[in-house]
């Protein structure tokens, strides 16, 4: 099963080796190509790509470095899959890493649900430094949650690449939950399967995009929600009050990014 991973990347020196060494380290070998798209970084993340080039290489992975403007993450994640030749994709960020045999489990997992157009496992919330804050393992796909809120961790989330054909490409006019809008159109088709494996880390930090803007955000993920459900229902209620929970955690000072950010491991 040969899979095709993107990550987007600006100015990330400071955690994009933990990125890159993450996957490195699967044990996919020949089956996996690795494209990292970089829109012109002016620190020395450049640099790095360039010395782990090599490395990927010997180990037989395609991997490819393309560095040039871009409209942001959707639109340099949205190159790199034109490019893919895998038959499954996914996408990692430069601040996320994977975890050990991550990869694996997703090529076994394809290889033995021949039907499964989309599938995601488990993830951990990780602060700066890398301390695990929360794990999360899905026992049953419900799409009446995913509708409520983004409840699957992006960098967890796999699908074989003809899904692209029929649901189209991230959105980039979107810059804060362009995954989730993703996740929604693929889920008005299939519903997704899930890996019994823990697959990544993401981190939760004051600088990241999805902490510094959460109020835009949690706006964001209510109107593509809404998208899918009728004005005066049960449902587009879960989603107004998930929404309004949001925002009063935010004015309590009790969101998730400042309690991973608080959390000493």
């Amino acid at each position: 099963m040969y899979i095709s991973l993107i990550t987007p990347t600006y100015n990330q020196a400071e955690t994009i080796v933990q990125t890159l060494d993450s996957v490195l380290a699967q044990d996919i070998g020949s089956l996996l190509e690795y494209i990292v798209v970089d829109g012109c970084s002016t620190d020395s993340t450049a640099g790095i790509i360039d010395r782990y080039a090599p490395k990927f290489l010997q180990q037989g992975v395609h991997f490819v470095s393309i560095r040039e403007e871009d409209r942001g993450q959707a639109d340099a994640i949205n190159k790199g899959w034109r490019l893919a030749r895998g038959e499954v994709l996914g996408f990692l960020n430069s601040d996320d890493f994977l975890e050990p045999g991550a990869l694996r489990h997703v090529s076994d997992y394809f290889k033995s649900h021949a039907q499964c157009r989309w599938a995601y496992g488990g993830w951990k919330l990780v602060n700066r430094e890398g301390d695990v804050y929360k794990l999360t393992m899905h026992r049953k796909y419900r799409k009446s949650k995913l509708l409520n809120y983004c409840n699957i961790g992006q960098p967890s989330c796999f699908f074989r690449k003809g899904l692209l054909d029929e649901c189209g490409m991230l959105d980039p006019r979107l810059h804060l939950a362009m995954d989730y809008d993703l996740w929604l159109r693929f889920a008005d088709k299939y519903a997704a399967g899930l890996i019994p494996a823990v697959l990544s880390s993401m981190r939760y930090y004051p600088a990241a995009k999805s902490s510094n803007q959460t109020r835009e955000q949690l706006w964001e993920i209510f109107k593509l929600s809404s998208r899918y459900t009728r004005p005066l229902s049960y449902r587009r209620a879960a989603q107004l009050f998930y929404y309004l929970r949001g925002r009063a955690a935010l004015a309590c000072r009790v969101d998730t990014c400042r309690r991973v950010s608080s959390f000493n491991g």
